[in-house]
């Protein structure tokens, strides 16, 4: 038998590891407190690299900051939680139905809202329903008024009650015709209860007055502390872009330290710094590289939104990811990481660079932000007793060379949280 060696080519695909990348491609997606920690835990496993005093005091003050905001916007406010448990301690004894009430607290949302049924009650507490619609009627007569509801209207109703200047008519109209009344429809309802349309509108303008999220009262407004890592000034009509003191640190790197260990004979302690030297290069690479891509990244923004960066009230220019990956010959990816939770502080605040992206409307090549602006100012000053429809609204940003359909403007109207024409009709 005759046996031959035949060359065969094989294509295969091989995913390979490639340090650098990897690293440059998580410490791009962290934030600037999160990139210090991260160098912190760093230094701890290599002996000859460091991060420079100046780093380490500029994010100590940060975090100092940011410890004292949260103290700030807590001290003094309770949560929604201990302030009912001690209005339940102080005003019902240690009994059965007690334990309830704090039960029923124990299902409350964000809002103030009981997120479970009575059925469900039943089954998760063995409880009767008459006793858990007691607890349930004692947690709705706490403060804050309209705790406990299950639905818009219960909470509504509850504040009603409590209230010595509701009109009259305001519980029973919220009862029965709750959605007539959103809907402005002062005639049919003034003939339904016998009264004048003034009437009506007095229940429709003190229902303006509640609430219909009760608890969001007591929950903390504290925004999260930013280190924004550019800034952007005016000097002589031109906009000037600069990196701040909370830029991209770079390492520090013993050579001395490194170069009286490589004389020792030691083959294992050679190939350990040897390691620890490419693990500094690696590392410092990738910080460079982090530096220059933000810096890169919010440049083209800015020089995109000029016109913003130079008056606030200018709306954005369309300005999407792949618009900037072309133009800087970035992955998308890339570009999604770099203007994620990084900020710039400019003369009116700071934000965040991914804020400045701006869709284009579907029906035009103006931006979304531009569209939602005229529109905004259109409803803002129309007759307010002959409020514009949808159409008369397309219309009127057609004089403007605006091109956006009737559907098209009802979609951008519910996401300013603009009622219908027939909603805002006083």
């Amino acid at each position: 038998m005759d046996f031959r060696q035949q060359p065969v080519q094989r294509q295969t695909q091989k995913q390979a590891y490639i340090p650098n990348l990897v690293q440059g491609v998580h410490l791009l997606q962290l934030n600037r407190i999160d990139l210090s920690t991260y160098l912190t835990n760093q230094i701890l496993e290599n002996p000859f690299i460091d991060i420079p005093e100046r780093e380490i005091r500029l994010v100590q003050s940060a975090l100092k900051e940011t410890a004292s905001a949260i103290e700030q916007t807590t001290a003094g406010q309770p949560s929604l939680h201990d302030f009912l448990k001690e209005q339940i301690e102080l005003f019902y004894r240690k009994t059965y139905l007690r334990e309830l009430i704090f039960w029923w607290v124990n299902q409350l949302d964000h809002r103030g809202y009981v997120t479970k049924s009575v059925d469900e009650a039943l089954v998760d507490t063995g409880a009767s329903s008459v006793e858990l619609i007691d607890a349930l009627t004692l947690l709705q007569q706490l403060d804050p008024p309209g705790i406990g509801a299950r639905t818009l209207k219960e909470c509504l109703l509850l504040q009603t009650e409590r209230l010595d200047f509701a009109p009259n008519i305001a519980y029973i109209v919220i009862e029965e015709n709750l959605e007539s009344l959103t809907h402005n429809n002062w005639a049919a309802l003034a003939k339904i209860y016998n009264v004048n349309e003034e009437d009506i509108k007095a229940v429709s303008q003190f229902i303006k007055k509640l609430t219909p999220s009760p608890g969001e009262a007591y929950q903390s407004a504290f925004t999260p502390f930013v280190l924004p890592e550019l800034s952007v000034h005016i000097d002589k009509q031109e906009l000037v872009i600069t990196e701040t003191k909370y830029k991209t640190p770079l390492l520090t790197f013993d050579h001395d330290y490194f170069k009286e260990l490589s004389e020792s004979d030691d083959t294992t302690l050679k190939a350990y710094i040897k390691e620890k030297k490419q693990e500094y290069e690696t590392l410092q690479t990738s910080l460079q590289k982090r530096k220059e891509t933000i810096l890169r990244v919010g440049t083209a923004i800015i020089m995109h939104q000029h016109a913003f960066f130079k008056d606030k009230t200018s709306p954005l220019v369309p300005l999407q990811l792949n618009d900037l990956a072309e133009e800087l010959h970035l992955n998308q990816s890339t570009i999604s990481r770099a203007v994620r939770e990084t900020y710039i502080a400019t003369p009116f605040g700071s934000y965040e660079l991914k804020s400045f992206l701006s869709r284009r409307s579907s029906q035009s090549d103006i931006s979304k932000d531009h569209i939602m602006q005229a529109l905004d100012q259109l409803i803002n000053s129309e007759d307010k007793t002959k409020p514009l429809s949808d159409q008369a609204l397309s219309d009127a940003l057609k004089r403007q060379d605006i091109t956006l359909s009737r559907r098209g403007v009802t979609k951008y109207r519910k996401q300013l949280d603009v009622p219908s024409s027939k909603q805002r009709k006083d």
